[in-house]
């Protein structure tokens, strides 16, 4: 694909996020996934809500982090972990830096310095929207075992499905999460 020319071509081929699956679930035989759209928006707000929690937090720089962090998406479509993995170490990386050099042309370089910052994951804010997406992923897997789903246990017991990055407010809604999860599990039971 070429380089977006105006911000009207960028925000036109941003509304096919609404379309990308979200994979990981979709392999694991679940009907009617979240889209990439719906995920960014979930993770948003995470962020917003928790950055306020978190003093050290800039919290508008937070939310511009995360409305980037899966833009390439777009045009990559959702890639899980099981896929990814295959990929050469920084392939991924590498190409979600070339697609969003051509997504984000009528953009200020800033757009490119928020991506990066995200990926890099080395400051405070982008640490928390790597947490909160983590957060996400097991909310909803929640949500989606509540609506019917089975078979997603796994995403419970592999550490790499959530890392809170020493965020406690992270911390203690996963544990809530969990224990939720828990009791509902026993009730049904």
């Amino acid at each position: 694909m070429a380089n977006n020319e105006t911000l009207l071509d960028l925000l036109v081929e941003l509304q096919t996020l609404d379309r990308v699956p979200r994979m990981g679930y979709a392999l694991r035989g679940v009907t009617d996934v979240e889209s990439v759209t719906e995920h960014s928006w979930h993770v948003l707000f995470l962020v917003w809500t928790l950055a306020q929690q978190i003093p050290e937090v800039d919290t508008l720089r937070a939310m511009e982090l995360a409305i980037v962090h899966d833009l390439a998406e777009v045009r990559t479509g959702d890639l899980p972990k099981t896929v990814a993995d295959f990929y050469p170490e920084g392939a991924k990386a590498t190409a979600e830096t070339a697609i969003l050099r051509q997504m984000f042309a009528p953009l200020p370089e800033r757009a490119h310095q928020l991506h990066a910052e995200y990926a890099a994951a080395k400051t405070t804010e982008a640490k928390l929207v790597k947490a909160c997406d983590k957060l996400q992923l097991m909310i909803k897997i929640l949500a989606y075992e509540r609506w019917g789903a089975r078979g997603l246990d796994e995403f419970w017991v592999n550490p790499a499905n959530f890392t809170d990055h020493g965020f406690k407010p992270v911390r203690e809604l996963f544990d809530q999460l969990k224990i939720r999860r828990t009791a509902e599990l026993t009730k049904d039971n």
